[in-house]
């Protein structure tokens, strides 16, 4: 009986392995061979699903993309409120900060490479969408003003998302859970007392 294979399995499974050697050694480290001695198949194996190590880290990108909404969704589904929606993006677990260190480290190889550009570029536009649909639950839930300017805190809120993972990433014993979650707070009591925008 010939072996059923789950395709997209293992392609999931091969996408974490290349986000966790960039957290671990960096964005250098990853070559077709590598991932595959790492994975337990043979580089044959692995070119049948990859082309080239640019292929390795898009799929790589976007595995990092699409792990944001899933556990923003988690939360909604939930009925958590829109406070621990945002918190759910922050590296407060290992595989979020992963995430974050595999996100940061694609930023720089995108300066060079035109194909990670346009990726990074997605990833930019749908975190704002993300962010667009976290506020307007936080309004439906009267957890933000009904006036909220969304455009402009979904703006505000991702450069502080991306400014606050910096800092855990760079020294993460100085943000315990706790602390990340206060900051991002402050961030929520600011659409309150300006909703639309701080005034110049």
């Amino acid at each position: 009986m010939p072996l059923i294979v789950d395709h997209d399995e293992r392609r999931a499974i091969i996408a974490d392995i290349v986000k966790e050697m960039i957290a671990e050694t960096g964005m250098d480290s990853v070559t077709v061979r590598a991932v595959a001695r790492k994975a337990g198949y043979s580089s044959t194996i692995l070119s049948h699903y990859f082309r080239d190590k640019q292929h390795l880290l898009i799929s790589a990108f976007a595995s990092v993309l699409g792990e944001a909404p899933k556990r923003v969704e988690a939360v909604m589904e939930a009925r958590g409120t829109m406070l621990e929606c945002l918190c759910a993006l922050l590296p407060t677990t290992e595989s979020n900060l992963r995430d974050w260190q595999a996100w940061f480290g694609f930023w720089g190889k995108a300066t060079h490479d035109p194909a990670l550009a346009e990726e990074r570029l997605i990833g930019i536009e749908e975190t704002r969408k993300m962010l667009h649909v976290i506020l307007e639950y936080g309004i439906k839930r009267d957890e933000a003003p009904a006036n909220l300017d969304i455009p402009y805190y979904a703006n505000h809120v991702q450069i502080y998302l991306n400014g606050l993972a910096a800092m855990v990433i760079t020294k993460p014993e100085d943000w315990p859970m706790k602390d990340q979650h206060a900051a991002l707070k402050s961030q929520v009591m600011l659409m309150s007392a300006y909703p639309e925008g701080p005034e110049d």
